[in-house]
């Protein structure tokens, strides 16, 4: 081939991997800078931006897919980045994953170069937390127990030595300080007993490693030449430790975040670290997407609303982010409707989703959102009632996730170094029926690092990759509407949503802090914008609690919603449409 074909090649590749991008967007995929922050607010079309900037390097020859780490939080959202870079071009070679299967990864040729024999990774510390003398018997504060120390260890903190951290956080302590370090030192000791690891541990190692050899920092940078991280604003002060180390002294880095969607503080995220990105990392380049390709201007402006003057923390950018464009047209205005009682509540709720499955929306686009998934029981009972479809959960461990870790487990017990090929043989077939595609899968991710694994080590590499924010694969397939917590909706989008149960208990839920009071209306704007044409917001005065009934309040956060509402244009259900909805849905019944 000669150079002019070549050329023309390269030329037509670009214009394939430009196409369809706004100029913001063609700004960030073409920037020459090898040090780049993507502030990419909601529906601005990210992860478009993150996949299509690494194809324009790797096909011009400028990076290398086998020496690109593409860095995320679940595997749902590594599954997706992979998928659309193999659609862009990009070789198999590139490693795109959670940042504890990195972690994982690099430390195990780190045991295998030092002939130890890899520890098995737990995924859940209550299990061990348990057997600390002094823990406590409640599963519930012994969860609480763990939420804690484990926010500790992603702040960097040795609860063990200075107890007065969660103080000076103004955390809300489900036991005394000192008993918390107590436990954590205990912890600590049960593990080394154990000779176990767990998902901390895991970025902690791998961070020291590089920092305590110059020679293994040298090879883990020639591996990680070129660095990405998605969803940056959630990442914690222990994982940029460690993508801190892998970078060296002249970073090739892309992240993209958004300050606005910083919601995850109260588990250990440091949001803090996006805005300090530029003096952390000398060089970096700041860009901004600010067009909204989901949601119209009636969601988009109650979501504004429910920010208020907050725009997280300021990126090195001069003065505040650019507000959101939208670029759909005109929708209908978000309805606000207040309800005697969680159950009228939960019947309307109902209601409005038999009006918002009209022709050619699938229930799937729907979904119902609350701040707790105790807010949501009502829901689910009233959908039971008149046959809609649901299913609970976004980010959750799936099905067949729970009965392949099961069924390691179970083989693990007696067999821990027995090759897994050969363990898998003997699984009852109903169980290997169920597991065959997700295992075929897993297999091909691991192959690369382990062709021959143990069930030992398999059981470690999956609990590292899953983590505890895994989603069930093919889950979204279902025509269900989505029934989850504001949390949990994070990353997901549906044309119709429904927020629930916006009373002032829950939201905003009590903080101490001002940032965490912050981060509650950033919630907030978290769950409106996950709606791209309709948003619907509803409160009861009462909630059935057990055999009680307890008067709320609505959320003080409402009244920005309805200022919102005010200007929009007016599209209230009516009558009429309750009506019409209800003989769709019995003439649905009837076949």
């Amino acid at each position: 081939m000669d150079d002019s074909a070549r050329r023309h090649m390269d030329d037509s590749a670009r214009r394939r991997l430009l196409g369809g991008l706004s100029e913001a967007q063609t700004a960030a995929v073409v920037a020459p800078e090898r040090a780049l922050c993507i502030v990419a607010g909601a529906g601005s079309g990210k992860t478009r931006v993150l996949t299509r900037r690494l194809a324009r390097r790797v096909l011009e020859g400028d990076a290398t897919a086998e020496h690109a780490l593409v860095v995320t939080f679940t595997r749902k959202a590594a599954g997706e980045l992979r998928q659309r870079l193999w659609q862009l071009g990009v070789p198999s070679g590139c490693r795109v994953g959670t940042i504890h299967a990195a972690a994982y990864g690099e430390l195990r040729r780190v045991w295998a170069d030092r002939g130890q024999r890899p520890p098995a990774v737990v995924g859940d510390s209550r299990r061990l937390l348990a057997e600390v003398p002094g823990a406590p018997g409640d599963p519930r504060v012994l969860g609480a127990v763990a939420a804690e120390l484990a926010w500790a260890r992603a702040m960097q903190l040795d609860p063990a030595v200075d107890p007065s951290a969660w103080r000076a956080a103004g955390r809300q302590l489900p036991v005394p300080a000192a008993q918390l370090a107590s436990l954590a030192a205990g912890y600590q000791a049960v593990k080394r007993r154990r000779q176990v690891i767990d998902l901390d541990d895991l970025l902690e190692e791998a961070a020291a490693a590089v920092e305590a050899d110059p020679a293994l920092a040298a090879a883990v940078r020639w591996r990680v030449r070129h660095l990405f991280v998605d969803e940056f604003q959630d990442v914690n002060r222990a994982q940029w430790r460690l993508l801190r180390a892998w970078l060296g002294p002249q970073p090739d880095l892309c992240v993209v975040g958004d300050p606005r969607q910083a919601i995850y503080g109260w588990n250990g995220a440091d949001p803090s670290l996006l805005g300090r990105l530029p003096t952390l990392v000398p060089g970096l380049r700041v860009l901004q997407l600010h067009h909204n390709f989901r949601s119209t201007p009636q969601v988009l402006a109650a979501a504004e609303a429910a920010l208020g003057d907050d725009d997280g923390p300021s990126p090195g950018t001069t003065g505040r982010l650019l507000p959101p464009v939208p670029t759909r047209a005109d929708g209908p205005s978000p309805q606000l409707r207040g309800f005697p009682d969680d159950r009228a509540e939960a019947e309307a709720v109902a209601r409005w989703l038999r009006r918002a499955h009209r022709p050619g929306r699938r229930w799937r686009q729907l979904a119902v959102l609350a701040r707790t998934n105790a807010r949501l029981t009502p829901v689910a009972q009233a959908l039971d009632e008149v046959g809609i479809p649901y299913r609970v959960g976004g980010h959750r461990p799936g099905a067949e996730a729970a009965a392949l870790d099961a069924a390691l487990r179970q083989l693990a017990a007696t067999a821990p170094l027995r090759p897994l090929r050969a363990a898998l043989a003997d699984l009852p077939a109903p169980t290997v029926e169920l597991l065959r595609s997700p295992l075929a899968r897993l297999a091909d991710e691991l192959a690369e690092e382990e062709p021959d694994p143990t069930i030992g080590s398999f059981l470690s590499w999956f609990t590292a990759t899953v983590g505890e924010t895994d989603a069930a694969e093919g889950e979204h397939l279902a025509d269900a509407v989505t029934l989850a917590t504001f949390h949990r909706a994070k990353g997901l989008e549906w044309e119709a949503v429904a927020l629930v149960g916006l009373e002032g208990d829950l939201v905003p839920m009590p903080r101490p802090t001002a940032e965490g009071r912050a981060e509650e209306r950033r919630l907030l704007y978290v769950a409106c914008t996950r709606a791209g044409e309709e948003l619907w917001c509803s409160w009861a005065r009462s909630r059935r609690h057990g055999d009680r009934v307890l008067p709320v309040e609505p959320s003080p956060l409402l009244a920005r919603l309805r200022a919102a509402a005010a200007v929009a244009p007016a599209t209230a259900p009516t009558e009429a449409a309750d009506h019409l909805a209800e003989l769709r849905r019995r003439l649905a019944a009837a076949g």
